[in-house]
């Protein structure tokens, strides 16, 4: 998997080394307010190491996002990886707390936006959200996409949204 960089960040391939900071993450209950409840330790670390050692496919799955002026600092990740049930190929993003409200998901995202769509030569990305979480649609906006329907993750109803090249903002 290729690093990638942004005006201010660097995308690293997530692994191993990462593990702690994303434990730290999804121990959060306002980060996993919209995602689902927080797991035990013990069953998350299995969940995660899981997670890292999986091979999503060429060009596809985890970058541990930093800024350039901290690189030491894990702020979250992004993904491409294959939606669940589908032939899609899904982008996301979770972010510490501290890292919210500063235009850090919408510049990690777009970077693997054009990853997908221009290197990858994806047709679409699609994106799922919970219904209240505005946060995260206004992301996906900023992106381009657009709702698609709904997607049901886990028994729970999603908001799902999709972007193809023709749609994607400049």
């Amino acid at each position: 998997m290729s690093v990638f960089e942004t005006p201010r960040l660097i995308l690293r391939p997530r692994g191993p080394e990462h593990l702690e900071a994303c434990l730290a993450i999804n121990a959060d209950p306002e980060v996993m307010r919209y995602l689902g409840p927080v797991w035990p330790p013990a069953r998350l670390r299995v969940h995660l190491t899981k997670q890292l050692s999986t091979d999503w496919g060429a060009g596809l799955g985890y970058w541990a996002i930093f800024r350039k002026t901290a690189p030491e600092e894990m702020l979250g990740w992004v993904l491409l990886t294959p939606l669940e049930g589908t032939d899609v190929v899904q982008i996301g993003y979770r972010l510490k707390r501290s890292a919210w409200g500063d235009g850090i998901a919408t510049e990690a995202a777009q970077r693997l936006v054009t990853h997908g769509l221009e290197t990858l030569g994806l047709a679409r990305l699609a994106a799922w959200v919970h219904p209240r979480n505005a946060g995260s649609k206004g992301v996906l906006t900023k992106l381009g996409f657009v709702p698609d329907g709904q997607y049901e993750d886990n028994g729970q109803i999603q908001d799902l949204y999709r972007l193809t090249p023709a749609a994607r903002q400049p």
